[in-house]
């Protein structure tokens, strides 16, 4: 690959790894929105520990508030969804305008979130708009290895805020399946010792690797 094709291939694979991280984190969040709500305490010092963020708010209002909708913070979920969208931008060529124009929406919706004193539905919007975006790029990019880069980047950040997070583990080896399948479909180079480590945990069932050791190993597999 020249120069150009590897900036490509590192865009078009983090456009992956943030719209997944869009999408999750939108929804886990507004989980732990509705129980502020209800009056439910947010144990947020737990949660950026798990997710390797320093903690620096005061309270549960003040995470909730800066932690989705503070574009500053380089931690944030708007950090996030703004950085989604700059590769998204740069690969307008290559994604279609139409399929961009969804992620343009998602940060608008962020935006308007971000106004309002019950954000539940902007945040839904959130939501669709990136579910859209996936169905957009099945639709519009022809090339199946270009899908397969950004399909790979999903995969990769899933699985990694499903170790962190220590949820929906029971869907670890469906997803590990679905994950090394679209890496080898996108001609992505591999970490050898990576995939060794995600082979012995899908055959020993967990048994040999800790969640640790395929939380490294999940970070580091692809070269870029």
């Amino acid at each position: 690959m020249d120069y150009v094709s590897l900036n490509k291939t590192n865009r078009l694979f983090w456009l992956g790894r943030y719209s997944e991280r869009v999408l999750s984190l939108t929804q886990y969040m507004m989980y732990w929105y509705d129980k502020m709500i209800d009056g439910s305490g947010i144990d947020y010092e737990d949660y950026c520990e798990k997710i390797g963020i320093p903690c620096k708010y005061e309270s549960s209002e003040d995470f909730i508030r800066k932690y989705l909708f503070d574009k500053e913070d380089k931690y944030s979920l708007r950090n996030a969804a703004e950085e989604m969208l700059g590769n998204g931008m740069v690969l307008r060529e290559t994604i279609s305008s139409k399929t961009l124009a969804y992620l343009q929406m998602a940060v608008n919706a962020l935006e308007l979130a971000s106004s309002d004193s019950a954000p539940g539905i902007e945040l839904q919007w959130v939501i669709d708009d990136v579910m859209a975006f996936r169905g957009s790029c099945d639709d519009f990019i022809e090339e199946e290895y270009i899908r397969n880069i950004i399909k790979c980047g999903i995969s990769i950040e899933r699985m990694s805020l499903y170790l962190r997070l220590g949820y929906n583990l029971e869907q670890a080896s469906k997803e590990i399946k679905k994950m090394m399948n679209r890496l080898y479909k996108s001609g992505l180079e591999a970490q050898a010792m990576s995939v060794g480590t995600i082979e012995l945990y899908r055959m020993d069932k967990s048994e040999g690797v800790s969640e640790e050791e395929l939380l490294q190993a999940v970070e580091n597999l692809v070269v870029l």
